[in-house]
This record gives C-alpha cells, sequence and structure tokens, in this order.
C-alpha cells in the first residue's frame, strides 16, 4: 500500500529544557489510504535550531490512528511510529499494532515507513496479513 501524506494540524510544546517535546499531529492522506491519521508523538532534540526547526535534529516515536478507507470501505487500525531526522535525512519505520483494525483493516499487520516527497510524505506498507 501506498499513499502521501500532509499534515493538517501540528501542536508542539517542551516539556523539559528544549531537549524533550510533545507533539499531537493530524494528517491528511491519499493514495491507497484515503483519510485521516491522529497520532501522539514524544520528540527529543539532540540539536535545536530556533530559527529553523526544520534543520534541527531528533529522534521521534508515539502512536498513531489511521481512520478512513481502502478501496472505498471504511475501517481503522493504529500502528506504532518511531525515526529519526539527522543530518537532512529521515529514518522512520512503522509498525500497524495487530488487533487493532476495524471494517476493512480486520486482522491488518503490517510494517512500513515514509520519506518526504514535493507533495508530502510517501508512506509505503508492507501487509503480512495478505498481498494486495
Amino acid at each position: 500500500m501506498k499513499s502521501v501524506f500532509t499534515v493538517k494540524n501540528w501542536e508542539e510544546s517542551f516539556v523539559i529544557d528544549q531537549k524533550i517535546a510533545h507533539a499531537t499531529a493530524t494528517y491528511n492522506m491519499v493514495g491507497d489510504l484515503v483519510g485521516e491519521v491522529e497520532v501522539d508523538y514524544s520528540i527529543f532534540y539532540f540539536d535545536y535550531n530556533h530559527e529553523e526547526v526544520h534543520s534541527s535534529t531528533s529522534r521521534f516515536e508515539g502512536f498513531a490512528v489511521f481512520k478512513g478507507e481502502m478501496s472505498g470501505e471504511k475501517g481503522s487500525f493504529a500502528y506504532y511510529d518511531r525515526g529519526s531526522f539527522m543530518n537532512n535525512e529521515y529514518k522512520t519505520e512503522i509498525e500497524i499494532l495487530e488487533g487493532s483494525g476495524t471494517g476493512i483493516f480486520t486482522g491488518i499487520s503490517g510494517i512500513g515507513s515514509y520519506t518526504p516527497s514535493e507533495s508530502g510524505m510517501v508512506l509505503t506498507i508492507r501487509r503480512e496479513d495478505y498481498e494486495a
């Protein structure tokens, strides 16, 4: 499965001395998956740049819930999201949480990652419950 997500909303606040932050985000998703993702992140900043936040270096992890549809059928699933942004490079991985799927996603399992593109973050998931 391949989809692209873009940020609809992002709220972030530091909880410890410009090193550890908490963020909640909402993403719009299009592609094989169409819908919305809500995610809750913990972020550790190795180097936080006030003037150019996107040049900061960090590690992050969180839990996300996708609600939407695939092939016109509705459902939802949760996944664990973790990664880093170092030296202008994203390294990410996601793991779908088994037992979290509803509707079309009942029984879903799989792993994946995402990378930046001009249109947003490209999410690729390799389903382990079946190959569509």
